[in-house]
């Protein structure tokens, strides 16, 4: 059996967290994985940022995610990988569930493979300003 890319297993981890299926995805992940959202630090206002350690705390993510927002467009527009590395880029439109506002934005993700060829991190950016006009956030 051919080992798959890391692109490749990218592609189906994107794939399960989509469609719900969130132990599918963590068992694509090391036991330890790391998922930084838009800022390390966590926020009251908005329950994404933060960082989440552990396949655990990766599911609770997702799923949180999921409860945030009806997802519409996640468009990639294009990849840079190395043997450890996938750098994606692209665009997304989802609806604020709570406010009824879509939420545009372009996005990076940055995903670090570990020798093992799990994920070991995975970093997303968006534009946080739209994100926060979109849930209604004052600061």
């Amino acid at each position: 059996m051919q080992k798959k890319s890391n692109t490749q297993i990218l592609d189906e981890f994107v794939t399960h967290v989509f469609t719900g299926e969130y132990e599918q995805a963590m068992a694509l992940c090391d036991t330890d994985v790391k998922f930084v959202v838009f800022r390390e630090e966590n926020d009251s206002q908005v329950p994404i940022y933060g960082t989440h350690i552990g396949q655990d705390a990766g599911t609770v993510f997702f799923k949180n995610l999921a409860q945030m927002f009806e997802f519409g467009t996640f468009k990639m527009e294009d990849s840079i990988a190395s043997d450890d590395y996938i750098v994606r880029f692209g665009e997304l439109a989802h609806t604020v569930k709570n406010t009824g506002d879509v939420f545009n934005s372009l996005w990076t993700m940055i995903v670090r493979f570990n020798e093992a060829g799990k994920i070991c991190l995975y970093r997303m950016h968006e534009d946080t300003a739209a994100l926060e006009a979109a849930m209604h956030v004052s600061r």
